[in-house]
């Protein structure tokens, strides 16, 4: 078993030691502004992408925009990489593995690629690893301020949907809207079913979500929603990345509960989502849109649209 918990580390160091120990120990020297990935593919260079470039890793340990004669991902560490992200237990984040990712602490989410193993036509596992990207999670205080008067206007929360591709920053602003509904005392109820908002870590989050709220982790939104909205008398339920037709009908108890609900969705702009049948009956639930893109960097705030 591969032990990483005794190093005293923080930040992208801390990231670092769940990638293989030949790669790691170059990557401790990179500049680390706008690192979005790092993609370790079976056979092929180790690549970082950057905000604004893709750049290869070289055997002495320096970035290169050529991937000729770069540092090449081996099995060997792929599968050591696998053990340092599982905690050496591929049992204990096998429902993880099923989503096609593993969350590490941090709140980074590590995807997986390899031989996919079907149960009655659903995804049971994936063997025969290919690639991991890890993905890099941040952390921004305040982000949130431009919009809360939008979310939360008079001190009356808006049931609210952000929307955006994927890698806009959608989760990190739902972060800060938790955070700072959570300092005006507002109770907040967060169902983290992938553990990418709160980053829990034996009971402890790995981020900053304010005085008053409160998680579940590892739950599905529906079960995670019906067991806040009994157990915590929250004033807001939220969670992250919908996107099932079969979600309305919770929605609608938990709205005709008087508990409000703030989520996230993948879609190019409002206008995607009314033409998207699986999630335009999830639209009337809300209040407030707020579209986000990559256009002037991650976070760019496109459109808040308020229907109220």
């Amino acid at each position: 078993m591969l032990v990483i918990n005794n190093e005293q580390t923080s930040g992208y160091n801390r990231l670092f030691l769940y990638l293989p120990g030949r790669i790691r120990k170059f990557l401790y020297f990179i500049p680390t502004e706008g690192l979005e990935e790092i993609r370790l593919r079976l056979g092929l260079p180790v690549a970082l992408y950057y905000r604004d470039r893709c750049c290869y890793l070289t055997p002495k340990g320096q970035l290169s925009p050529c991937y000729t004669g770069c540092l090449i991902a081996t099995k060997a560490d792929l599968n050591e990489g696998v053990e340092l992200i599982s905690e050496a237990s591929l049992y204990a984040v096998e429902n993880e593995i099923r989503q096609g990712y593993i969350t590490i602490p941090g709140g980074h989410r590590v995807g997986i690629c390899g031989s996919v193993v079907l149960d009655n036509g659903k995804i049971h596992n994936i063997h025969h690893i290919s690639g991991l990207n890890y993905r890099i999670s941040r952390e921004l205080i305040g982000i949130s301020k431009q919009i809360m008067t939008y979310i939360c206007p008079k001190n009356q929360i808006r049931n609210t949907l952000i929307i955006s591709p994927p890698q806009c920053g959608k989760t990190t602003l739902l972060r800060d809207v938790a955070r700072s509904l959570s300092e005006q005392g507002k109770k907040v109820s967060i169902i983290d079913e992938r553990n990418e908002i709160s980053a829990m870590n034996n009971g402890y989050s790995g981020y900053n979500l304010g005085v008053s709220s409160d998680v579940l982790e590892g739950v599905g939104k529906e079960e995670g929603m019906l067991l806040m909205l009994r157990s915590m008398s929250p004033d807001v339920i939220i969670t992250d990345e919908l996107g099932a037709r079969e979600e309305s009908e919770i929605f609608s108890r938990i709205i005709n509960s008087g508990v409000n609900l703030i989520s996230t969705i993948h879609a190019k702009n409002r206008a995607d989502l009314y033409n998207r049948a699986e999630i335009a009956g999830l639209c009337p639930y809300f209040q407030c849109f707020i579209t986000l893109s990559r256009r002037q960097g991650v976070g760019t705030v496109e459109e808040i649209h308020c229907a109220d």
